[in-house]
């Protein structure tokens, strides 16, 4: 099984630090991703062959974004719990690697977690079934 690995964008002082404490506890690796990363695939970001996807996103956001994967069962609570823990305030905006995203840019990605969250935030039904 390959190593989990947390996608961290837009983060930066106390509040990266907290969360990348979290992270090495439950031995994550973390990786920070550069706005010069964005048209890459977040597949290959987590360590995938992934071939893009011909929906590039355009451009880039500043908004938090965090991007699990290789999580095994129990590893997303767990982070979570850990980062409650230590005081950091929850980052609305996350997501686990899936066959289906892991073609996309990080600015698609960005799109759809951000329309999922803001649907929800409304009370709507989301946007994609599970």
């Amino acid at each position: 099984m390959k190593q989990p690995v947390l996608l961290c964008y837009n983060l930066e002082g106390d509040r990266l630090s907290k969360i990348r404490l979290a992270a090495m506890r439950l031995k994550i690796r973390i990786k920070l991703v550069a706005k010069e990363e964005y048209a890459l695939p977040v597949g290959a970001l987590c360590g995938v062959d992934a071939e893009p996807s011909s929906e590039a996103g355009m451009g880039d956001f500043d908004e938090e974004m965090l991007v699990m994967a290789h999580f095994p069962a129990g590893m997303l609570q767990a982070l979570l719990g850990a980062m409650r823990r230590i005081g950091v305030a929850p980052v609305a905006l996350k997501a686990m690697l899936t066959p289906t995203n892991a073609t996309w840019d990080s600015v698609k990605l960005h799109a759809e977690i951000a329309s999922e969250h803001e649907a929800m935030t409304r009370g709507e039904s989301p946007l994609h079934q599970v």
